[in-house]
């Protein structure tokens, strides 16, 4: 099989390339050949194209086959350099051996130059292969390297124990810790829940490969980062060699979390009706006032529309409202009237808010109703009550000012000038209606015979001394 073979020669004679042409063309060879026999004509074809094998005289008159070797050597490391000479003793060809040629051969010898050739050419190519082999994996080191110091996620290596043996920039800086505060350290001592570094390592240790496991990690600042950790473990020969480990920070997500959680519960435990729909009215969250207010279970309502609240007397109220939600309008204590489940209405104070997408996109309503029945009641039966107070106020007539009254008689002079009845008087100017009796007092002035009766009859029960305090009173007087 014929084989194409590109060779550079460096050489003052061109009967001896073409002898050697020949002996490779024997050896089952197709060379296409160059000679040169300066350093500047071998530095020009060098840059001039890629070559097979260099064939080099040991003696080219101004220029040997070591300053050649040296050239070669600096641009092309892996191409077999071969001296072939008539006149090269051994120390010349050890010395040849050092500087890097490949063999060395005599004229008389040129039999085995395709021997040596192939041999050289296999060589070569082992060596291009490995050196292509090193450089592949010293790239893909090098990128490994790179990827994992500038990978967005942290990572990290643990040992067997559970040290940390290597960590990537985006895992020291999630936590806030230099590299030499980090690193020889075991991951327990930042883990925050006791035993977590433990089961972790305990887990691994029996082959189980973690996804999305929950830990606590303390960064420097004393900050609690939660962390989601994917983890397994390199293997050799049965040997725990390392672990390694990539965590996500979802500390801003486990915090919209709990507060998410903490704002449904809020709502489930409102005692206000709090009700999602969208903007086609349809019903998307119920809570349990709203099951209490009106008398829907969630599972009856969600996906119904709105419209089953409102009574079929308000048809407007809806499309108005929703006109106004749109335009991304709040409408606050608004105050309506709502349908139960059973057919009743009650009052309700409404504040209705748009919800938004991350666009910005008004997407649904909250509504948040209130039930203001027994305050309506209370407000209709305090006018009611404020009216009739009004009305008994306006038909009182009272009596104002100074009012002349006579010392003996006791009448009162009019507005006229005339001299009334104390009792005609009053009765002329207020509602006021009189009775007639007798005081205690004009009893006994004007009928003391009967008070004086009236207490001894009363001796014979004690009455005696009352008897006789009465008739001093009356001889005193």
């Amino acid at each position: 099989m014929n084989k194409s073979l590109r060779v550079l020669f460096v050489e003052d004679s061109e009967d001896d390339v073409k002898f050697v042409v020949s002996e490779l063309r024997r050896g089952g060879f197709v060379p296409s050949s160059q000679r040169v026999d300066t350093a500047a004509a071998l530095e020009e074809a060098l840059g001039q194209q890629t070559w097979d094998l260099i064939i080099s005289d040991s003696v080219v008159p101004g220029f040997g086959s070591l300053e050649a070797l040296q050239i070669v050597r600096g641009k092309l490391p892996e191409v077999p350099f071969i001296v072939v000479s008539g006149a090269m003793g051994e120390e010349m060809a050890v010395r040849a051996m050092k500087a890097g040629a490949n063999d060395c051969l005599n004229k008389s010898e040129l039999g085995r130059l395709s021997p040596m050739v192939e041999r050289e050419l296999r060589d070569a190519w082992g060596r291009r292969a490995r050196r292509r082999a090193e450089e592949a994996l010293r790239r893909g080191q090098q990128e490994l390297a790179d990827f994992f110091e500038h990978a967005a996620l942290g990572m990290h290596w643990e040992g067997p124990e559970g040290t940390i043996l290597r960590a990537n920039q985006a895992e020291l800086d999630m936590l806030g810790y230099a590299r030499e505060e980090y690193l020889g350290h075991r991951i327990s001592e930042f883990c925050v829940d006791e035993g977590v570094a433990e089961d972790i390592l305990r887990r691994l240790h029996n082959g189980e490969t973690l996804n999305n496991y929950e830990a606590r990690l303390r960064a420097k600042d004393g900050s609690i980062k939660y962390v989601v950790l994917n983890s397994n473990v390199l293997w050799e020969n049965g040997k725990f060699i390392h672990s390694r480990c990539f965590m996500r920070d979802v500390t801003e997500y486990k915090r919209g979390e709990e507060a998410q959680a903490y704002l449904a519960s809020i709502v489930e435990s409102s005692d206000d009706a709090v009700i999602g729909q969208d903007m086609a009215g349809m019903i998307r969250s119920w809570n349990a006032g709203a099951e209490r207010m009106y008398g829907y279970t969630a599972e009856e309502v969600k996906g119904c529309s709105i419209a089953i609240l409102i009574p079929p007397y308000r048809p407007e109220e809806l499309p108005e409202t929703y006109q106004r939600i749109r335009a991304g309008e709040r409408i606050e204590r608004y105050e309506t009237v709502r349908m139960r489940k059973d057919g009743t209405t009650l009052d309700v104070s409404l504040t209705l808010s748009p919800i938004r997408d991350r666009t910005g996109k008004v997407v649904g309503v909250s509504a948040i109703e209130r039930d203001i029945t027994a305050r309506k009641r209370e407000e209709d039966e305090r006018l009611k009550l404020i009216d009739e107070l009004t009305m008994a106020l306006a038909s009182i007539r009272t009596l104002r000012g100074l009012l002349p009254i006579c010392a003996s008689c006791k009448k009162i002079r009019d507005d006229q000038g005339y001299w009334q009845k104390v009792e005609l008087y009053i009765s002329n100017h207020t509602e006021a209606e009189f009775t007639h009796g007798i005081c205690p007092d004009c009893m006994k002035r004007l009928y003391p015979e009967y008070t004086l009766g009236r207490f001894k009859s009363q001796a014979g029960n004690g009455g005696a001394k009352e008897a006789e305090s009465a008739e001093r009173e009356k001889g005193t007087e």
